[in-house]
C-alpha cells in the first residue's frame, strides 16, 4: 500500500492483509518455540522432557502451518488456499467471511507442494515431515518420544525456525524483514545458536551441499553457502564479495565492501583458513586489496598508497 493509498484511507488487498495477520502470528509461535529451546539446559547434555518436547513439537508445527498458508496466500492469491464450493467469492464477501471468521482454507497436506515452492529446502520438509509425526505421537496418541528423539529435537526444531525466518524474511514480509537476530532479539538469538550439536549438524548438513562452505561472519558457523548466499546456520544472507587470502590461497577473505572506500581500512577475516588483517581500497585503480597487520597499504594493481 503506498503512502498516497493510506493518506486517503485506503486498504491493502485483503490476501495481504490476512497474510500479514498469519504471519504475525506464526511469529508469536516461533518466539515461543526458541524460548522453550533456549529455556533448556544443556549443561548436563540431557534430552527434553516430555512437556517441553511436548511445546516445542506443537509451538514449531503451528508456526509452519501458519507460514506455509501465508506464503501461499501472499504469492498466489487468496483462491489458492481457500476450500471453494462453486465461483471464488467477491472481495467483498471474502473480508465478510474473513471478518466473521468462517473462511474455510485447504488442510496442511494439501498446501503442502505449493508451500515447498517458497519455503525452506528438501531437508527443511523431511524435518517438517518428522515433526509432524513427533506432534501426533505426543498430542493425538500420548506416546512418549524415546530420549533419542527428545535430544535431535532440539537441532530439528531450530533448524526449522532458522529456515521459516530466513524464507518469510525473502519475502518481505512486514513482521521479518530484518533477519533472524532482529526478530528474535540477539540474546534469545546467541542462546539459540549457542547448542554446540546444531552448529556441528548445520555445518554438516552444509558441507554436503557445496565443497567449502565459508565461517560466518554473523554465528560464526562455517555455514556460509556461496552458491546460496545464505548462512544456513542462522539465516543471515548477502553477496559477499571475496578476496583471495594470502595464507591458504582460497578466494574466501570477508569485509564489508560496500563501506570500505568510505574508511582508510576495514578488518578482513577469511571464511576458511580464520587468517586476518585489513582491507583497502585503491581510489586510484578501484581495486581492492589485502594487508596484514600494520603493512603498508601499497596497491598491488598500481603501486597506489
Amino acid at each position: 500500500m503506498t503512502k498516497q493509498e493510506e493518506n486517503k484511507g485506503g486498504k491493502a488487498p485483503l490476501a495481504e492483509r490476512i497474510s500479514s495477520a498469519m504471519l504475525h502470528n506464526a511469529g508469536l509461535f516461533l518466539r515461543k518455540a526458541a524460548e522453550e529451546i533456549v529455556g533448556h539446559d544443556d549443561s548436563t547434555d540431557a534430552a527434553f522432557d516430555i512437556d517441553r518436547a511436548t511445546l516445542v513439537t506443537v509451538l514449531s508445527q503451528l508456526a509452519v502451518e501458519l507460514a506455509s498458508t501465508a506464503v501461499v496466500l501472499r504469492h498466489e492469491g487468496l483462491g489458492s488456499v481457500m476450500r471453494l464450493k462453486g465461483l471464488p467469492p467477491s472481495e467483498s464477501e471474502a473480508e465478510a467471511r474473513w471478518e466473521a471468521g468462517t473462511i474455510k482454507t485447504l488442510t496442511f497436506e494439501e498446501l503442502k507442494p505449493n508451500a515447498a515452492q517458497y519455503l525452506g529446502d528438501e531437508s527443511f520438509w523431511s524435518i517438517v515431515d518428522l515433526l509432524q509425526r513427533n506432534r501426533n505421537k505426543l498430542v493425538h496418541f500420548h506416546v512418549p518420544l524415546i530420549e533419542g528423539d527428545r535430544f535431535d529435537l532440539k537441532y530439528d526444531a531450530t533448524h526449522v525456525l532458522i529456515q521459516i525466518i530466513t524464507a518469510l524474511r525473502q519475502t518481505d514480509a512486514y513482521d521479518f524483514a530484518h533477519g533472524s537476530e532482529a526478530f528474535l532479539g540477539q540474546k534469545l538469538f546467541k542462546r539459540l545458536l549457542s547448542f554446540e550439536p546444531y552448529r556441528e549438524r548445520i555445518a554438516a548438513r552444509c558441507r554436503e551441499i557445496e565443497n567449502l562452505p565459508l565461517k560466518c561472519p554473523i554465528c560464526f558457523i562455517r555455514a556460509y553457502s556461496r552458491d546460496g548466499e545464505v548462512c544456513l546456520g542462522c539465516g543471515w544472507g548477502g553477496e559477499l564479495q571475496l578476496l583471495k587470502c594470502p595464507s591458504c590461497r582460497e578466494r574466501s577473505v570477508i569485509y564489508d565492501h560496500l563501506n570500505l572506500s568510505l574508511n582508510p581500512w576495514l578488518k578482513a577475516v577469511c571464511g576458511n583458513c580464520e587468517w586476518d588483517g585489513r582491507a583497502h581500497h585503491c581510489a586510484n585503480c578501484d581495486l581492492d586489496f589485502l594487508t596484514e597487520g600494520h603493512s603498508l597499504a601499497e596497491c598491488p594493481g598500481c603501486a597506489f598508497g
